[in-house]
């Protein structure tokens, strides 16, 4: 087995998340906010924010999930999370083949869930997503649950969000594999892009056919074999150099944020292209 594969499995195992962590700082990003979020196993809350492992333990995800919380804030949605009550969805490490460590992630999160008081859930996530509304679907107990990218198209558009600031710059956008073959979801994105005020010049693979980040099935936490001879990341990420007139490229997946930063370092493109999450997209518009 792939020793840094082997590595997450047993971070997984014993913490509950990939990084190895103690659960206890699983919301130690929220410091570096100026208001409280509520915790939703104690306060009841209209959305419940399934946060995820990247979202909440990597340094570079974690500026994106913070300007998500302070858009949710100053738009007045009513919403908390689980704080060390949350542990990894499962949706990787049990599409890698760890089916018992996903039933045991899903049975951990679950009973937090019945402890919580929420109407829907809500997810920057786009794994979490697939895990949440899919694998952890039951009929008797099922609650809505949203990509943020829903959440956000709809705030900016009604007028809820004000957007002060229309750049007109040019961005790409890459689809994450679970937002948008898995689930269809491939207008939300494009609805904010445009409500935000930018020109979206399509990626020449989007879509149902947009190409991978090379992060999902647990390929995050495994080095590339030698018959791959180029990432998919760094495949992505030249693709996206290449349009004209495009300086950012747009991403709604915490993962693909840390792959594709990792992929700009790689090729030499960090002066050529920046990597921004949805919701610092709409801060920067908000001002």
């Amino acid at each position: 087995m792939d020793k840094s594969f082997e590595r997450a499995l047993d971070n997984l195992t014993r913490y509950g998340n990939s990084f190895g962590a103690p659960s206890k700082t699983r919301s130690h990003w929220t410091r570096d906010l100026d208001f409280h979020i509520k915790d939703a196993r104690r306060q009841p809350v209209h959305y419940l924010w399934f946060v995820g492992d990247f979202a909440s333990y990597d340094a570079r995800a974690r500026e994106a999930t913070c300007a998500a919380a302070r858009v949710f804030h100053q738009a007045g949605l009513d919403f908390g999370i689980l704080y060390d009550g949350e542990s990894n969805s499962g949706n990787d490490i049990g599409l890698a083949g760890q089916e018992g460590l996903f039933e045991k992630l899903r049975g951990k999160n679950l009973r937090s869930f019945a402890g919580a008081r929420f109407e829907e859930i809500l997810t920057t996530d786009p794994h979490s997503f697939q895990a949440l509304k899919y694998d952890y679907f039951d009929p008797r107990r099922a609650k809505p649950v949203w990509h943020h990218s829903q959440i956000l198209a709809d705030l900016v558009e009604s007028g809820t969000v004000n957007v002060r600031h229309h750049s007109r710059l040019a961005v790409t956008y890459h689809d994450p594999c679970y937002l948008g073959r898995y689930s269809g979801i491939f207008g939300a994105p494009r609805r904010l892009i445009a409500a935000l005020g930018l020109k979206l010049v399509e990626m020449p693979r989007n879509r149902t056919y947009a190409y991978c980040c090379g992060a999902a099935g647990g390929r995050i936490w495994m080095d590339d074999p030698p018959a791959i001879p180029d990432h998919p990341a760094l495949a992505r990420v030249r693709e996206a150099a290449m349009l004209q007139h495009v300086h950012i490229l747009a991403v709604a997946c915490p993962k693909d944020l840390v792959m594709f930063q990792d992929a700009l370092r790689a090729t030499g493109l960090e002066g050529k292209l920046a990597i921004k999450e949805l919701s610092q997209l709409v801060e920067e518009a908000i001002g």
